[in-house]
């Protein structure tokens, strides 16, 4: 099968890599393609710039630096350190705004659908090429795939005064620019890999979905995209926080770090990256007086148009169709941002959970007890699982389902589709009583992208057993996300049918089988939808 060989972009000409796997013959790996200047020096905290322009054929044949972040955090973790990055971690470095293409096109003009990811790791840590992020079965499908780089944490989204003065009185979400830039590139040059820059599809997981949701409701993306993937969190009642507060923020940050809040821009552009990562406080996403390194959007006035997320999605991104979900294991049936296991809960732990978070009228008013009995052994399981559908801080799964009913009133016209996904990937014996026991994780977070990406191997990662099914699940929600991705809905031949999220509250459990759900009628969807009327602050269905 031909493969597409040397690309002519705006910028110079390059060429790619081809697998070697004979399922994927034909498929063009681009590597490291420069989509803006390195944000150095004198472009450090300033949006992108235009890359330089290059003579002959620029060999992208392998991937970049990921951003500078912080290693001792999320991917030392587990069970992400041994499935994600058992390889060890690439360089890091301020040099990252590069993107990746993966296509099967053999010509320019083919007019393929187009997927732009953006990776998780809140808006700190990850990179656009981890091994999960394998593309391959979604170029095999027809998807021209584009995994984007872009500045993290200090560098992507400091506020500081002096920023602040220097850029007409707001500083910070450099790290959006740089999306917004991406998307730029994707538009001028994406046919000559043979994509169809009027068919883009944006998405990404965890922290990527706060990616991918701010860039489609951004003004600068100007009706260029189409569809947007939000997985493990819709970001639609997102509240951005003003400059001042984040400038205020930063200013403590430095005090913790040993750096003078008030010395200068030039003095801080001057600086050793590495000054930033030592004597790193703790973390804290729950408490807002934590001191922790800079790594927030905020409400500019415009690249953030609005102080409320929904209000930017309704004005720039209500004609998109949206298909988002949760896991189950990666919410906890308590308030608040939180994330994973919550350790082993008994019955008597569950039910004064469950009274302390509905409150006593929500739960003498369905009869929680007895619809919702659990024993000990159960009560884990089900309080994560009831968490994931929505009775939790981050309303879960339901917020997915209220947001498709509140758009068929409001934009009838575009789709939403909601997913549970509630697998549990097989582990090892010996991982039985570890962090790594799949009784405590479950469907834990990001689990779900070895299945939509349908990047499973047998000895891919080494850790994981897979089954059978596992390979089965894979390819097809490998399948509803490329249909997704061409055509707004995910539905195809031989794929179990997945109902809209419209008036009828539709979804879908991706789990030991694939089953469609429709309706409010059951009892823990009607508490649930009790519990966000008085908890989730939603906006209101026409």
């Amino acid at each position: 099968m031909k493969s597409i060989g040397i690309v002519e972009t705006k910028y110079g000409k390059v060429s790619g890599v081809t697998s070697d796997r004979k399922e994927y013959e034909g498929i063009t790996y681009f590597k490291g393609i420069p989509y803006a200047a390195p944000p150095l020096g004198e472009l450090r905290w300033r949006p992108p710039a235009d890359p330089d322009c290059w003579e002959g054929v620029r060999a992208c044949d392998t991937y970049p630096a990921m951003a500078r972040q912080d290693m001792g955090t999320g991917p030392s973790f587990e069970p992400w350190a041994t499935d994600f990055y058992y390889m060890g971690h690439p360089k890091n470095d301020e040099d990252c705004l590069y993107l990746n293409v993966t296509t099967g096109a053999a010509s320019a003009g083919e007019k393929r659908p187009v997927f732009m990811w953006f990776h998780g790791g809140g808006l700190n840590t990850g990179y656009s090429f981890e091994t999960e992020f394998d593309n391959s079965e979604l170029a095999r499908r027809g998807i021209v795939v584009v995994t984007v780089g872009q500045r993290l944490n200090i560098f992507g989204y400091l506020c500081c005064s002096q920023l602040s003065e220097e850029q007409g009185g707001k500083s910070g979400n450099y790290g959006l620019m740089d999306e917004v830039k991406a998307l730029d590139w994707v538009s001028e040059n994406i046919a000559a890999f043979g994509g169809d820059p009027d068919n883009i599809t944006v998405g990404g997981q965890s922290g990527g979905t706060a990616k991918s949701g701010a860039l489609a409701s951004s003004p600068y993306q100007r009706g260029r995209i189409k569809r947007v993937i939000n997985q493990s969190s819709l970001n639609w009642n997102a509240h951005y926080t003003a400059i001042e507060d984040e400038e205020r923020r930063a200013r403590r940050y430095f005090e913790a770090i040993g750096v003078n809040p008030d010395c200068t821009v030039e003095e801080l552009r001057a600086m050793d990256a590495e000054i930033f990562y030592t004597k790193l406080p703790r973390f804290d996403f729950n408490d807002p007086d934590a001191v922790m390194i800079p790594g927030s959007m905020v409400f500019d006035g415009d690249y953030v148009a609005c102080e409320r997320e929904e209000e930017a999605i309704d004005r720039y991104a209500g004609h998109c169709d949206y298909l988002s979900g949760v896991n189950w294991g990666e919410l906890a049936m308590r308030k608040g941002f939180f994330l994973g296991g919550s350790g082993r809960m008994t019955k008597e732990e569950f039910y004064r959970a469950a009274r302390g978070l509905l409150g006593d009228e929500l739960y003498e008013k369905h009869a929680f007890e007895k619809l919702v009995p659990v024993t000990d052994e159960t009560a884990d399981p089900t309080a994560r699982y009831l968490a994931a559908k929505g009775l939790c801080g981050m309303l879960g799964m339901y917020k997915s389902r209220y947001f498709g009913a509140y758009r068929a009133k409001k934009n009838p016209e575009a789709r939403t589709y909601s997913y549970l996904f509630s697998h549990v990937p097989p582990t090892r014996p010996e991982d039985a009583g570890t962090e790594r026991d799949r009784d405590f994780l479950l469907a834990w977070h990001s689990s779900e992208l070895w299945y939509m990406f349908a990047s499973l191997r047998e000895d891919n990662p080494p850790a994981r057993p897979w089954r059978a099914y596992d390979f089965k699940l894979a390819d097809q929600m490998c399948s509803y996300w490329a249909n997704f991705i061409r055509t707004g809905d995910p539905n195809g031949a031989g794929l179990p049918r997945w109902p809209r999220s419209d008036e009828s509250y539709g979804w879908i459990e991706l789990g030991d089988e694939i089953t469609a759900h429709e309706g409010l009628r059951e009892g823990t969807d009607l508490l649930i939808a009790d519990y966000a009327e008085q908890n989730g602050n939603l906006p209101r269905i026409l």
